[in-house]
């Protein structure tokens, strides 16, 4: 429901005597956007702050700066004038370099009103799940997410049609399916090889699976290095070598250059994906005919089933904005069911209200993801330490060029050395 031009008049006055400095009047609401022109997610946006002009008399002024807009954004933070009302970012982003910098505003009072035009709050929509994700380590309530992304194995319904009605449930039943497929003579998993962060997805499952979200978050500040050495993480990276040796990748996978495994998975050269609910999205161009998008969670590992990994996208105010009442309102509006269904139906991702129903290529997950546990997110930006020492370590293992037992003793050591090196 719009928003009568008299509220939103009153708004532009209210913002006028609360709102300070230069770089956007009262009227004027300033936002850089993480999306790129042309995308599925920019145009649902820029239909609704269109909506949001004519219903407040605010102009919305946006700027789409694609993937780095939180990295490019965050100098301005040392400045005198930020050059946006609202940013756009992932929750890491916002709740680790965003409020780590004191740039941001807390917006519990956004999460404590009501979205436009309905009984719900913001609290109440977004959900507690995700509100604990979008709040950093000091407490402060950095995000107010729209969207979600999970990861889920990937396959075709058409090819495995038992698989969509009985989905492995644990690790084991899973090994037996790539069994079958490998003594068929087929590489079963597709891998790119070339990002390491998609490597390193299958020992952080298992490892969270084994030991919790809470012991594989310890690990990495452990500045003895001597939590690598725990049993349950030789556990974990023994089913990483275990697939590594186990020749379900297929041959070069280690040195493909990115897309191409995910564009051979599409065309069927291999079954299952562990990816994000954006890759239907991704791989349309080059899909096989037909292909008929299923997935399934993580399996269960030693009986215990890893929470579903999650990444939300979502708003951020920083505390210097000129017209921050502009920008609390816009967030809102943009959470009505209206252009939440937008963003399941044009943009193909999924909503964090469970009243909208994600795109069909990525129902299943969104199934799971509303009755199931989701990640404890970790608050610590350990970036840095991931790109100097876990993921070059995790690399090998996946190539198969070190063993479980190498890579914890290689990790507790290089773990020491690089805590060390810091002071």
């Amino acid at each position: 429901m719009k928003l009568r031009i008299a509220a939103g008049l009153l708004l532009v006055a209210t913002s006028a005597a609360c709102g300070s400095g230069s770089g956007g009047g009262a009227s004027e609401l300033r936002v850089w956007s993480m999306w790129s022109e042309g995308e599925p997610n920019q145009k649902v946006l820029a239909a609704a702050f269109k909506d949001f002009e004519q219903a407040t008399g605010i102009k919305v002024k946006a700027q789409w700066k694609g993937r780095t807009a939180m990295k490019t954004f965050l100098p301005s933070l040392n400045t005198d004038h930020v050059p946006a009302d609202l940013v756009e970012g992932n929750n890491r982003e916002l709740t680790r370099q965003f409020s780590a910098s004191n740039g941001a505003m807390d917006l519990s009072d956004v999460y404590a009103g009501k979205v436009q035009g309905e009984q719900a709050t913001v609290a109440d929509t977004v959900g507690e799940a995700y509100k604990r994700m979008a709040t950093s380590q000091s407490g402060v309530v950095a995000q107010v997410p729209y969207q979600v992304s999970t990861y889920g194995w990937f396959f075709d319904g058409k090819s495995f049609p038992a698989l969509v009605t009985n989905p492995p449930k644990t690790w084991e039943e899973f090994v037996k399916v790539l069994d079958a497929r490998k003594a068929e003579g087929r590489k079963p998993l597709g891998q790119d090889g070339s990002i390491p962060n998609y490597n390193a997805r299958y020992l952080e499952h298992f490892a969270r699976a084994i030991m919790g979200d809470e012991g594989w978050h310890a690990l990495a500040p452990d500045k003895s290095g001597q939590g690598w050495l725990k049993p349950e993480v030789l556990k974990a990276a023994q089913r990483v070598e275990a697939l590594a040796k186990g020749g379900y990748f297929p041959d070069g996978f280690n040195a493909a250059k990115f897309p191409a495994m995910q564009q051979k998975w599409a065309n069927g050269e291999s079954d299952f994906l562990y990816q994000g609910t954006y890759l239907p999205k991704e791989v349309a161009p080059y899909a096989k005919p037909g292909l008929e998008f299923r997935a399934f969670r993580f399996p269960a590992v030693d009986g215990k089933t890893p929470t579903m990994n999650v990444t939300t996208t979502g708003f951020g105010i920083p505390a210097k904005a000129s017209n921050a009442a502009a920008a609390k309102k816009f967030i809102a509006f943009f959470l009505q069911k209206k252009y939440q269904d937008q963003v399941s139906s044009v943009a193909l991702e999924m909503s964090v209200r469970k009243d909208v129903p994600a795109a069909p290529q990525i129902a299943d997950l969104k199934k799971a993801l509303d009755s199931g546990e989701i990640n404890k997110a970790d608050v610590l930006d350990m970036g840095d330490f991931n790109a100097k020492v876990l993921l070059p370590l995790d690399d090998q293992l996946v190539f198969g060029k070190i063993s479980a037992a190498d890579f914890t003793q290689r990790m507790a050591e290089q773990a020491a050395a690089y805590w060390k090196s810091k002071g």
